[in-house]
């Protein structure tokens, strides 16, 4: 009798207090600030950082703001120097974020946005396939889409934006060593001035090494003819953001000098058995050394060859 007494009170105080869904639902679903979501989403190497670099409280209550987040495997990659370093931190980390909300249905290709690092854009490319989309932010891909919070939204990469994008391609390159050779043919051609412009250009550099496969009696007639030379060097040289991040195997690009090149990932055969994704990229027949580094005015690709233009490629 105590037992059924206790059973119709407990059934009293159901009846009297009802379940709210609305409200349990609100309390599950209602987003966090984009720190806490970061949290939640498992970025807990960049939350750490930005816990050092004291830009918690801005990211969580101020904004909007949209983030793009390298994830724990991209964070991976920074020097121990590079963390120790606090002004390069925070430099970083504020090279990730714009002001406002910018959800995917917003961007469109080659979309510029100041990031909170001043002076320095974060570029954002498209390219729209039929099967899948690919979206990159200063070459690095994004993998995970319009994560909202409480104060903007969060797009995660699989990569970290570095080095920060700054100055003109001659800047950068000026500050290369093993691309000094380059720059000294581009300054005697005079095309110098062309590649500090607003630009997008993308610079297919050969290194240095890359100039001398080629016989110096070669290299010596290409600058006694600086038409010949300036012909050869705009051939390395691209209007707009290229990116490999979102390029499909095969995209030809034209070039400055009017002929295309081909965008050529391959596989080495020995390797085709074990690892079907291109692991090697070419353009054209030049085999790339490193792919996508941003600068304010386009982006920076180095080749351990001079391009040559195969006979197989289209005009």
């Amino acid at each position: 009798m105590k037992m059924l007494m206790l059973f119709a009170a407990l059934c009293g105080l159901a009846m009297a207090t009802p379940f709210d869904q609305a409200a349990y639902m609100l309390q599950e679903t209602a987003p966090m600030g984009l720190v806490d979501e970061l949290t939640a989403l498992g970025y807990t190497k960049l939350v750490g950082l930005i816990e050092m670099a004291g830009l918690k409280d801005t990211l969580n209550t101020g904004g909007p703001f949209t983030i793009f987040a390298p994830n724990d495997d991209a964070i991976a990659v920074l020097t121990p120097d590079m963390m120790n370093n606090m002004t390069l931190l925070v430099n970083i980390l504020k090279a990730h974020v714009i002001e406002g909300k910018v959800m995917t249905t917003m961007i469109r290709d080659n979309l510029m946005a100041g990031s909170l690092l001043k002076g320095v854009q974060i570029r954002i490319n498209m390219n729209v396939g039929w099967q899948r989309t690919y979206i990159a932010a200063n070459g690095a891909q994004i993998i995970m889409f319009d994560k909202e919070a409480k104060n903007g939204v969060i797009h995660g990469m699989n990569r970290v934006i570095y080095p920060i994008p700054m100055g003109s391609l001659v800047d950068a390159m000026k500050m290369i060593p093993g691309l000094s050779a380059t720059m000294k043919l581009i300054e005697f051609a005079g095309i110098e001035s062309a590649l500090t412009g607003e630009g997008p250009f993308t610079i297919f550099a050969p290194c240095n090494n890359a100039w001398m496969k080629i016989p110096y009696a070669n290299v010596t007639a290409l600058m006694a003819n600086k038409t010949a030379l300036t012909e050869l060097l705009t051939y390395h040289v691209a209007p707009g953001a290229w990116y490999s991040t979102v390029m499909r195997p095969g995209t030809v690009i034209p070039t400055l000098e009017g002929k295309n090149v081909l965008f050529n990932p391959m596989t080495p055969e020995h390797l085709r058995d074990v690892k079907p994704m291109p692991v090697y990229l070419y353009v054209n027949d030049a085999e790339v050394i490193l792919a996508d580094q941003s600068v304010a005015n386009g982006v920076i690709w180095v080749l351990n060859d001079v391009i040559t233009k195969p006979s197989y490629l289209p005009k």
